[in-house]
């Protein structure tokens, strides 16, 4: 007769070996789950200031004949520069028919160094005399 075989499991440090390989992992998951979501919110905020560029623009664009025939100024416009999170900035001036508009944003938690800016380049047809 044979003797029966001995089973034989896993030692106590291949588990701890096996435990921590995969602590190390799911923490690795977790880091890319957070930087997903903070490039997410970053581009959301992208998408929301070229909405508060695109503002401006059609503001400027109801009374575009009053601000090409110098009756009427940006700043008559009331134009929001500021908002709770969106600065809104006319780098080169406004020139009615040529500008650019510059929306920024502050993000904490974004440490990459990208650059927390939307922009516009707009060149309006001349429509009046």
């Amino acid at each position: 007769m044979k003797a029966p075989n001995k089973q034989r499991g896993f030692s106590l440090i291949e588990a701890m070996v096996a435990t921590v390989v995969s602590a190390i992992a799911l923490l690795s998951l977790g880091v890319g789950q957070v930087k997903s979501l903070q490039y997410a919110s970053n581009s959301l905020d992208y998408t929301l200031s070229l909405i508060q560029a695109n503002n401006a623009v059609e503001q400027s664009w109801a009374n575009l004949c009053e601000l090409q025939n110098g009756t009427l100024t940006l700043n008559d416009l009331n134009v929001a520069t500021q908002t709770d999170k969106y600065v809104i900035e006319f780098p080169n001036g406004f020139d009615v028919d040529d500008f650019e508009i510059r929306v920024s944003w502050s993000d904490e938690r974004m440490t990459d160094n990208l650059a927390n800016t939307a922009g516009l380049n707009v060149k309006l047809p001349r429509v009046c005399s």
